[in-house]
């Protein structure tokens, strides 16, 4: 199985694949593997060759029903303290070309646990990068701007063995991370270590872990630094 997420890239898409790597003693590694930037036709093209997927789709692939200004996924996703993403036209065009089932959850509600199994009825989501790593940590990340924000994401990473074969995440561009980020929501939903939000007549968010807080914490995000005030004007 490839666990796979897609995440924009500007004007371009960024793949990151993922594949467990069993040892004789746990824990499972899971080694990555990430492409160029691509067109919508590219990844589509990429995903299909690779056979058995499972793939996170960082960005918008529905629209908010009944001329709604926002989706009830995205308002609860803000309301964690997780901006949503923006809507990609080439993100949504590789939803169609791929032709693979949405995961869309059964009966009522807004949040709850991704049944065991859905990946083989569904084999494609969408989640957010950003709430991904922030369902890991239990707690906000930093901003990407912010040198701290990148450190707390890599280190994500690699505290889930997430190795890179092909370098270092260090040396990755952010869309690659992301990438890495939601392919890694793909393995978590694979194995039954995930939730969604959202409405599912409209379409619904997935992150890891199996509940999510009434809001991710901000406190000791960002540790205290001194700032001198400049005289007044």
């Amino acid at each position: 199985m490839h666990y796979c997420g897609v995440v924009p890239a500007h004007g371009l898409l960024q793949l990151a694949m993922l594949e467990e790597v069993r040892e004789a003693e746990p824990p499972i590694n899971l080694s990555a593997l990430f492409f160029e930037p691509g067109g919508a036709a590219q990844v589509a093209s990429e995903l299909r060759a690779l056979g058995d997927v499972v793939v996170g789709i960082g960005a918008p692939v529905s629209t908010p029903r009944d001329g709604r200004p926002a989706r009830e996924c995205d308002v609860m996703l803000q309301g964690l303290g997780v901006s949503p993403q923006p809507p990609h036209p080439e993100l949504r065009r590789l939803a169609e070309l791929l032709g693979l089932p949405l995961f869309r959850p059964a009966g009522g509600g807004t949040a709850a646990v991704v049944p065991d199994g859905s990946y083989s009825q569904f084999p494609a989501f969408e989640t957010n990068a950003d709430g991904v790593f922030c369902a890991m940590q239990g707690q906000r990340v930093p901003a990407k701007r912010h040198p701290l924000g990148i450190h707390r994401r890599i280190e994500e990473l690699r505290e889930d063995r997430v190795i890179d074969d092909g370098g270092d995440l260090w040396y990755r561009r952010i869309e690659e991370i992301d990438a890495a980020a939601a392919a890694l929501c793909a393995h978590r939903y694979a194995v039954g270590h995930a939730c969604w939000l959202g409405n599912p007549d409209e379409g619904v968010l997935v992150l890891p872990g199996s509940s999510l807080p009434e809001e991710f914490p901000r406190h000791g995000v960002l540790p205290p630094v001194e700032r001198l005030q400049l005289p007044q004007a």
